[in-house]
């Protein structure tokens, strides 16, 4: 073999040494689930290259959702979801759909409190082995301000993570999390990202890119096809491994 041709395969072993440790881990997909896919068929899931899932626990606090009204509280799907997922080998976690309001801040918070024990009640504990718990925040919010939108927020997480114990993601979109003033303050307090934003190259990452510190998950489209679900389903990727997302 020429020198330069021994040179080049060299240099070309050297570069994949130096790739990064989380590589490999950057190609770990899951999906989120709720009650709108009706019953999954986990055994088939359990089959793919799917490694985690999240399951909605509960969507409002059971009398205010502004979209789809009818599928407002607990979701009836939740404990199977998480069992079955569980029992195929998968990571799960919980996730709450927020619907926030309140113009004032001691509105907000009153309203975030009563959605908060809801979640809590259906979700009961965190294992060991789960995920984290996550708080979806998109819009639509009712009558809010940025400031009552963040005292909102702010007072989820705080119940949530006095009760489970463990400091929740947030999922959301830049165009969500403009309402609250795009602040940064939610990932300087150590909750991770968990971005939306579909069928792009890579996600626009809000809040002067989380503070610095990138997304955790990216829900990357919400038309996937998954054996053993019917119809659509959201599909996700990580950063990293799963310890960032993992409970403590």
């Amino acid at each position: 073999m020429p020198s330069a041709a021994r040179l080049l395969v060299l240099l070309l072993g050297l570069m994949l040494l130096a790739l990064p440790a989380t590589a490999s881990a950057k190609s770990k997909r899951g999906i989120d689930v709720s009650r709108f896919q009706g019953v999954i068929g986990w055994k088939l899931v359990g089959e793919t290259k799917l490694k985690f899932a999240y399951a909605q626990a509960s969507r409002g606090s059971g009398n205010d959702c502004l979209v789809v009204p009818e599928e407002c509280g607990g979701d009836q799907t939740y404990d199977r979801n998480y069992r079955s997922a569980k029992d195929v080998g998968m990571r799960v976690g919980a996730y709450h759909r927020a619907f926030a309001s309140g113009a004032t801040p001691l509105a907000a918070k009153a309203d975030a409190r009563e959605e908060a024990n809801l979640f809590i009640d259906v979700v009961g504990k965190v294992r060991s082995s789960d995920l984290r718990p996550a708080l979806d925040v998109e819009t639509p919010f009712d009558d809010m301000t940025p400031i009552s939108l963040r005292a909102w927020i702010k007072a989820w997480l705080a119940r949530v993570e006095a009760k489970l114990g463990q400091t929740p993601l947030i999922y959301t979109n830049a165009s969500s999390w403009s309402a609250t003033g795009d602040t940064t303050s939610f990932a300087d307090s150590g909750h991770p990202l968990w971005v939306a934003n579909f069928d792009v190259k890579r996600p626009i990452v809000p809040a002067a890119n989380w503070g610095g510190k990138g997304w955790a998950i990216w829900q990357f489209t919400s038309s996937g096809r998954v054996r053993g679900i019917e119809g659509n389903v959201d599909k996700n990727r990580l950063s990293g491994g799963l310890g960032k997302i993992s409970a403590r």
